[in-house]
């Protein structure tokens, strides 16, 4: 799949780097579970995951359309989780959830952006607003798409130096988005099993990732049913590390 190019002056944008974590910007709180909401469906273009994030943005704002204006204004403080996590910490998981669980709009992203403008433009000569709004979509929209690209092609090179003899068939995305399969491992014309590459964010319990869960298991079903084989989880780091060997183990004894 095709990736995000960052257009922004390499040197601004690397200078950006340190208020925004700084601030917090970069916080569940302040832009959600990134990891784990592009991992909610399945992408067939960076557009479309870009599109997805920002309706979740929306989705966000109807959830605090019935809420007291006190809430909502603690709500819509990006920074509260830097200034005062025990205000963060009091509220319940569904408030809490209301932030981490969504995305934020183009306005929302731009917001932060100001922010970050505010506390760079002084340090950073000539840097603009539109930069730093740059800068915020491209570190939460853009590197979380890079990031899950490079981290299945690292660990497709991993399968590939464990399972030299074998390879690995990339699915269109009409077959992912219906057996939730990524690749399939074959030897000649033969299958031997589907594969799924996931985050370690795959593996925690939250109720948008367990229903995403739920989906890919019926999907997987689907998959065995129709070609009789296997769907194994592989969850890898994005340099390739694979987190759950015992998965290899199980591949292993498929093929001896």
């Amino acid at each position: 799949m095709e990736e995000f190019i960052n257009t922004l002056d390499a040197e601004k944008f690397r200078r950006t780097n340190g208020v925004w974590n700084s601030l917090m910007l970069n916080d569940p709180w302040s832009v959600g579970y990134v990891t784990t909401l592009i991992e909610l469906k399945q992408f067939r273009t960076k557009e479309e995951w870009e599109e997805f994030y920002y309706e979740m943005g929306e989705y966000r704002i109807q959830s605090l359309n019935n809420l007291p204006t006190s809430t909502v204004e603690l709500l819509e403080d990006e920074q509260l989780v830097r200034t005062d996590r025990s205000k963060v910490n009091q509220l319940s998981p569904e408030l809490k959830g209301i932030n981490t669980q969504n995305g934020r709009t183009r306005e929302q992203l731009a917001r932060k952006g100001k922010i970050l403008y505010d506390n760079v433009k002084s340090t950073i000569a000539d840097i603009t607003l539109e930069e730093c709004i740059e800068c915020v979509r491209f570190r939460v929209i853009c590197e979380t798409w890079n990031g899950i690209i490079v981290r299945e092609k690292n660990t497709i090179n991993t399968l590939k130096g464990i399972f030299p003899d074998y390879y690995f068939d990339k699915k269109d995305g009409d077959f992912d988005h219906q057996y939730a399969v990524d690749y399939e491992m074959k030897k000649d014309s033969e299958i031997i099993c589907g594969i799924q590459i996931k985050p370690i964010s795959y593996t925690f319990n939250t109720p948008y990732l367990n229903r995403a869960k739920s989906a890919n298991f019926r999907k997987n079903a689907a998959y065995s049913e129709r070609f009789g084989k296997q769907v194994f989880d592989i969850i890898s780091k994005s340099n390739g590390e694979i987190q759950n060997p015992e998965i290899i183990e199980q591949i292993e004894g498929l093929i001896e």
